[in-house]
């Protein structure tokens, strides 16, 4: 800034209407500008004493950057975390239904094993009957033969 401005005298005056404001500056060396303010302190227009009022254009500020996502990053994000979801929550629950079916599987194959060695039980023991009555059989036969062996040794043939 230049050291004419260090001489600038400043006056303010507010504005009813629009809630501009005006301020009117005066230079040491005797040239008055007059700047008209908008509430958010922007330029309206600005004139010097004498010359032809000027409009200032007002220039917005720049929208805030947004970093802008890749074409279907978003969708992707939805099925990877919808996936993860899945997988969480289903892995227990398949185990657990696999689990119970296992173990009904398990009882049915039980009863079977249990109805087969029942079986098997009643076959050897009806084996074992069996197997006494052919050596109770055994004994009878060789006891006869032992009492008729020595009545036929003494006869002869």
């Amino acid at each position: 800034m230049t050291g004419q401005q260090d001489d600038a005298t400043l006056q303010s005056q507010p504005q009813d209407g629009g809630g501009k404001s005006i301020v009117i500056t005066k230079q040491s060396d005797g040239t008055v500008q007059r700047i008209e303010l908008s509430n958010g302190g922007e330029v309206l227009t600005s004139n010097i004493e004498g010359g032809p009022a000027t409009a200032v254009a007002s220039v917005p500020p720049p929208a805030p950057r947004q970093k802008a996502l890749p074409d279907g990053l978003l969708e992707m994000m939805v099925i990877i975390m919808g996936a993860a979801t899945l997988i969480s929550l289903g892995t227990p629950l398949v185990k657990a239904w696999t689990r119970r079916f296992e173990k009904h599987h398990d009882l049915r194959q039980q009863a079977q094993i249990e109805q087969r060695l029942t079986a098997i039980e009643q076959a050897i023991e009806t084996v074992a009957v069996e197997v006494e009555r052919i050596s109770e059989g055994q004994r009878f036969t060789t006891k006869l033969l032992a009492e008729r062996a020595p009545e036929e040794l003494g006869r002869p043939r």
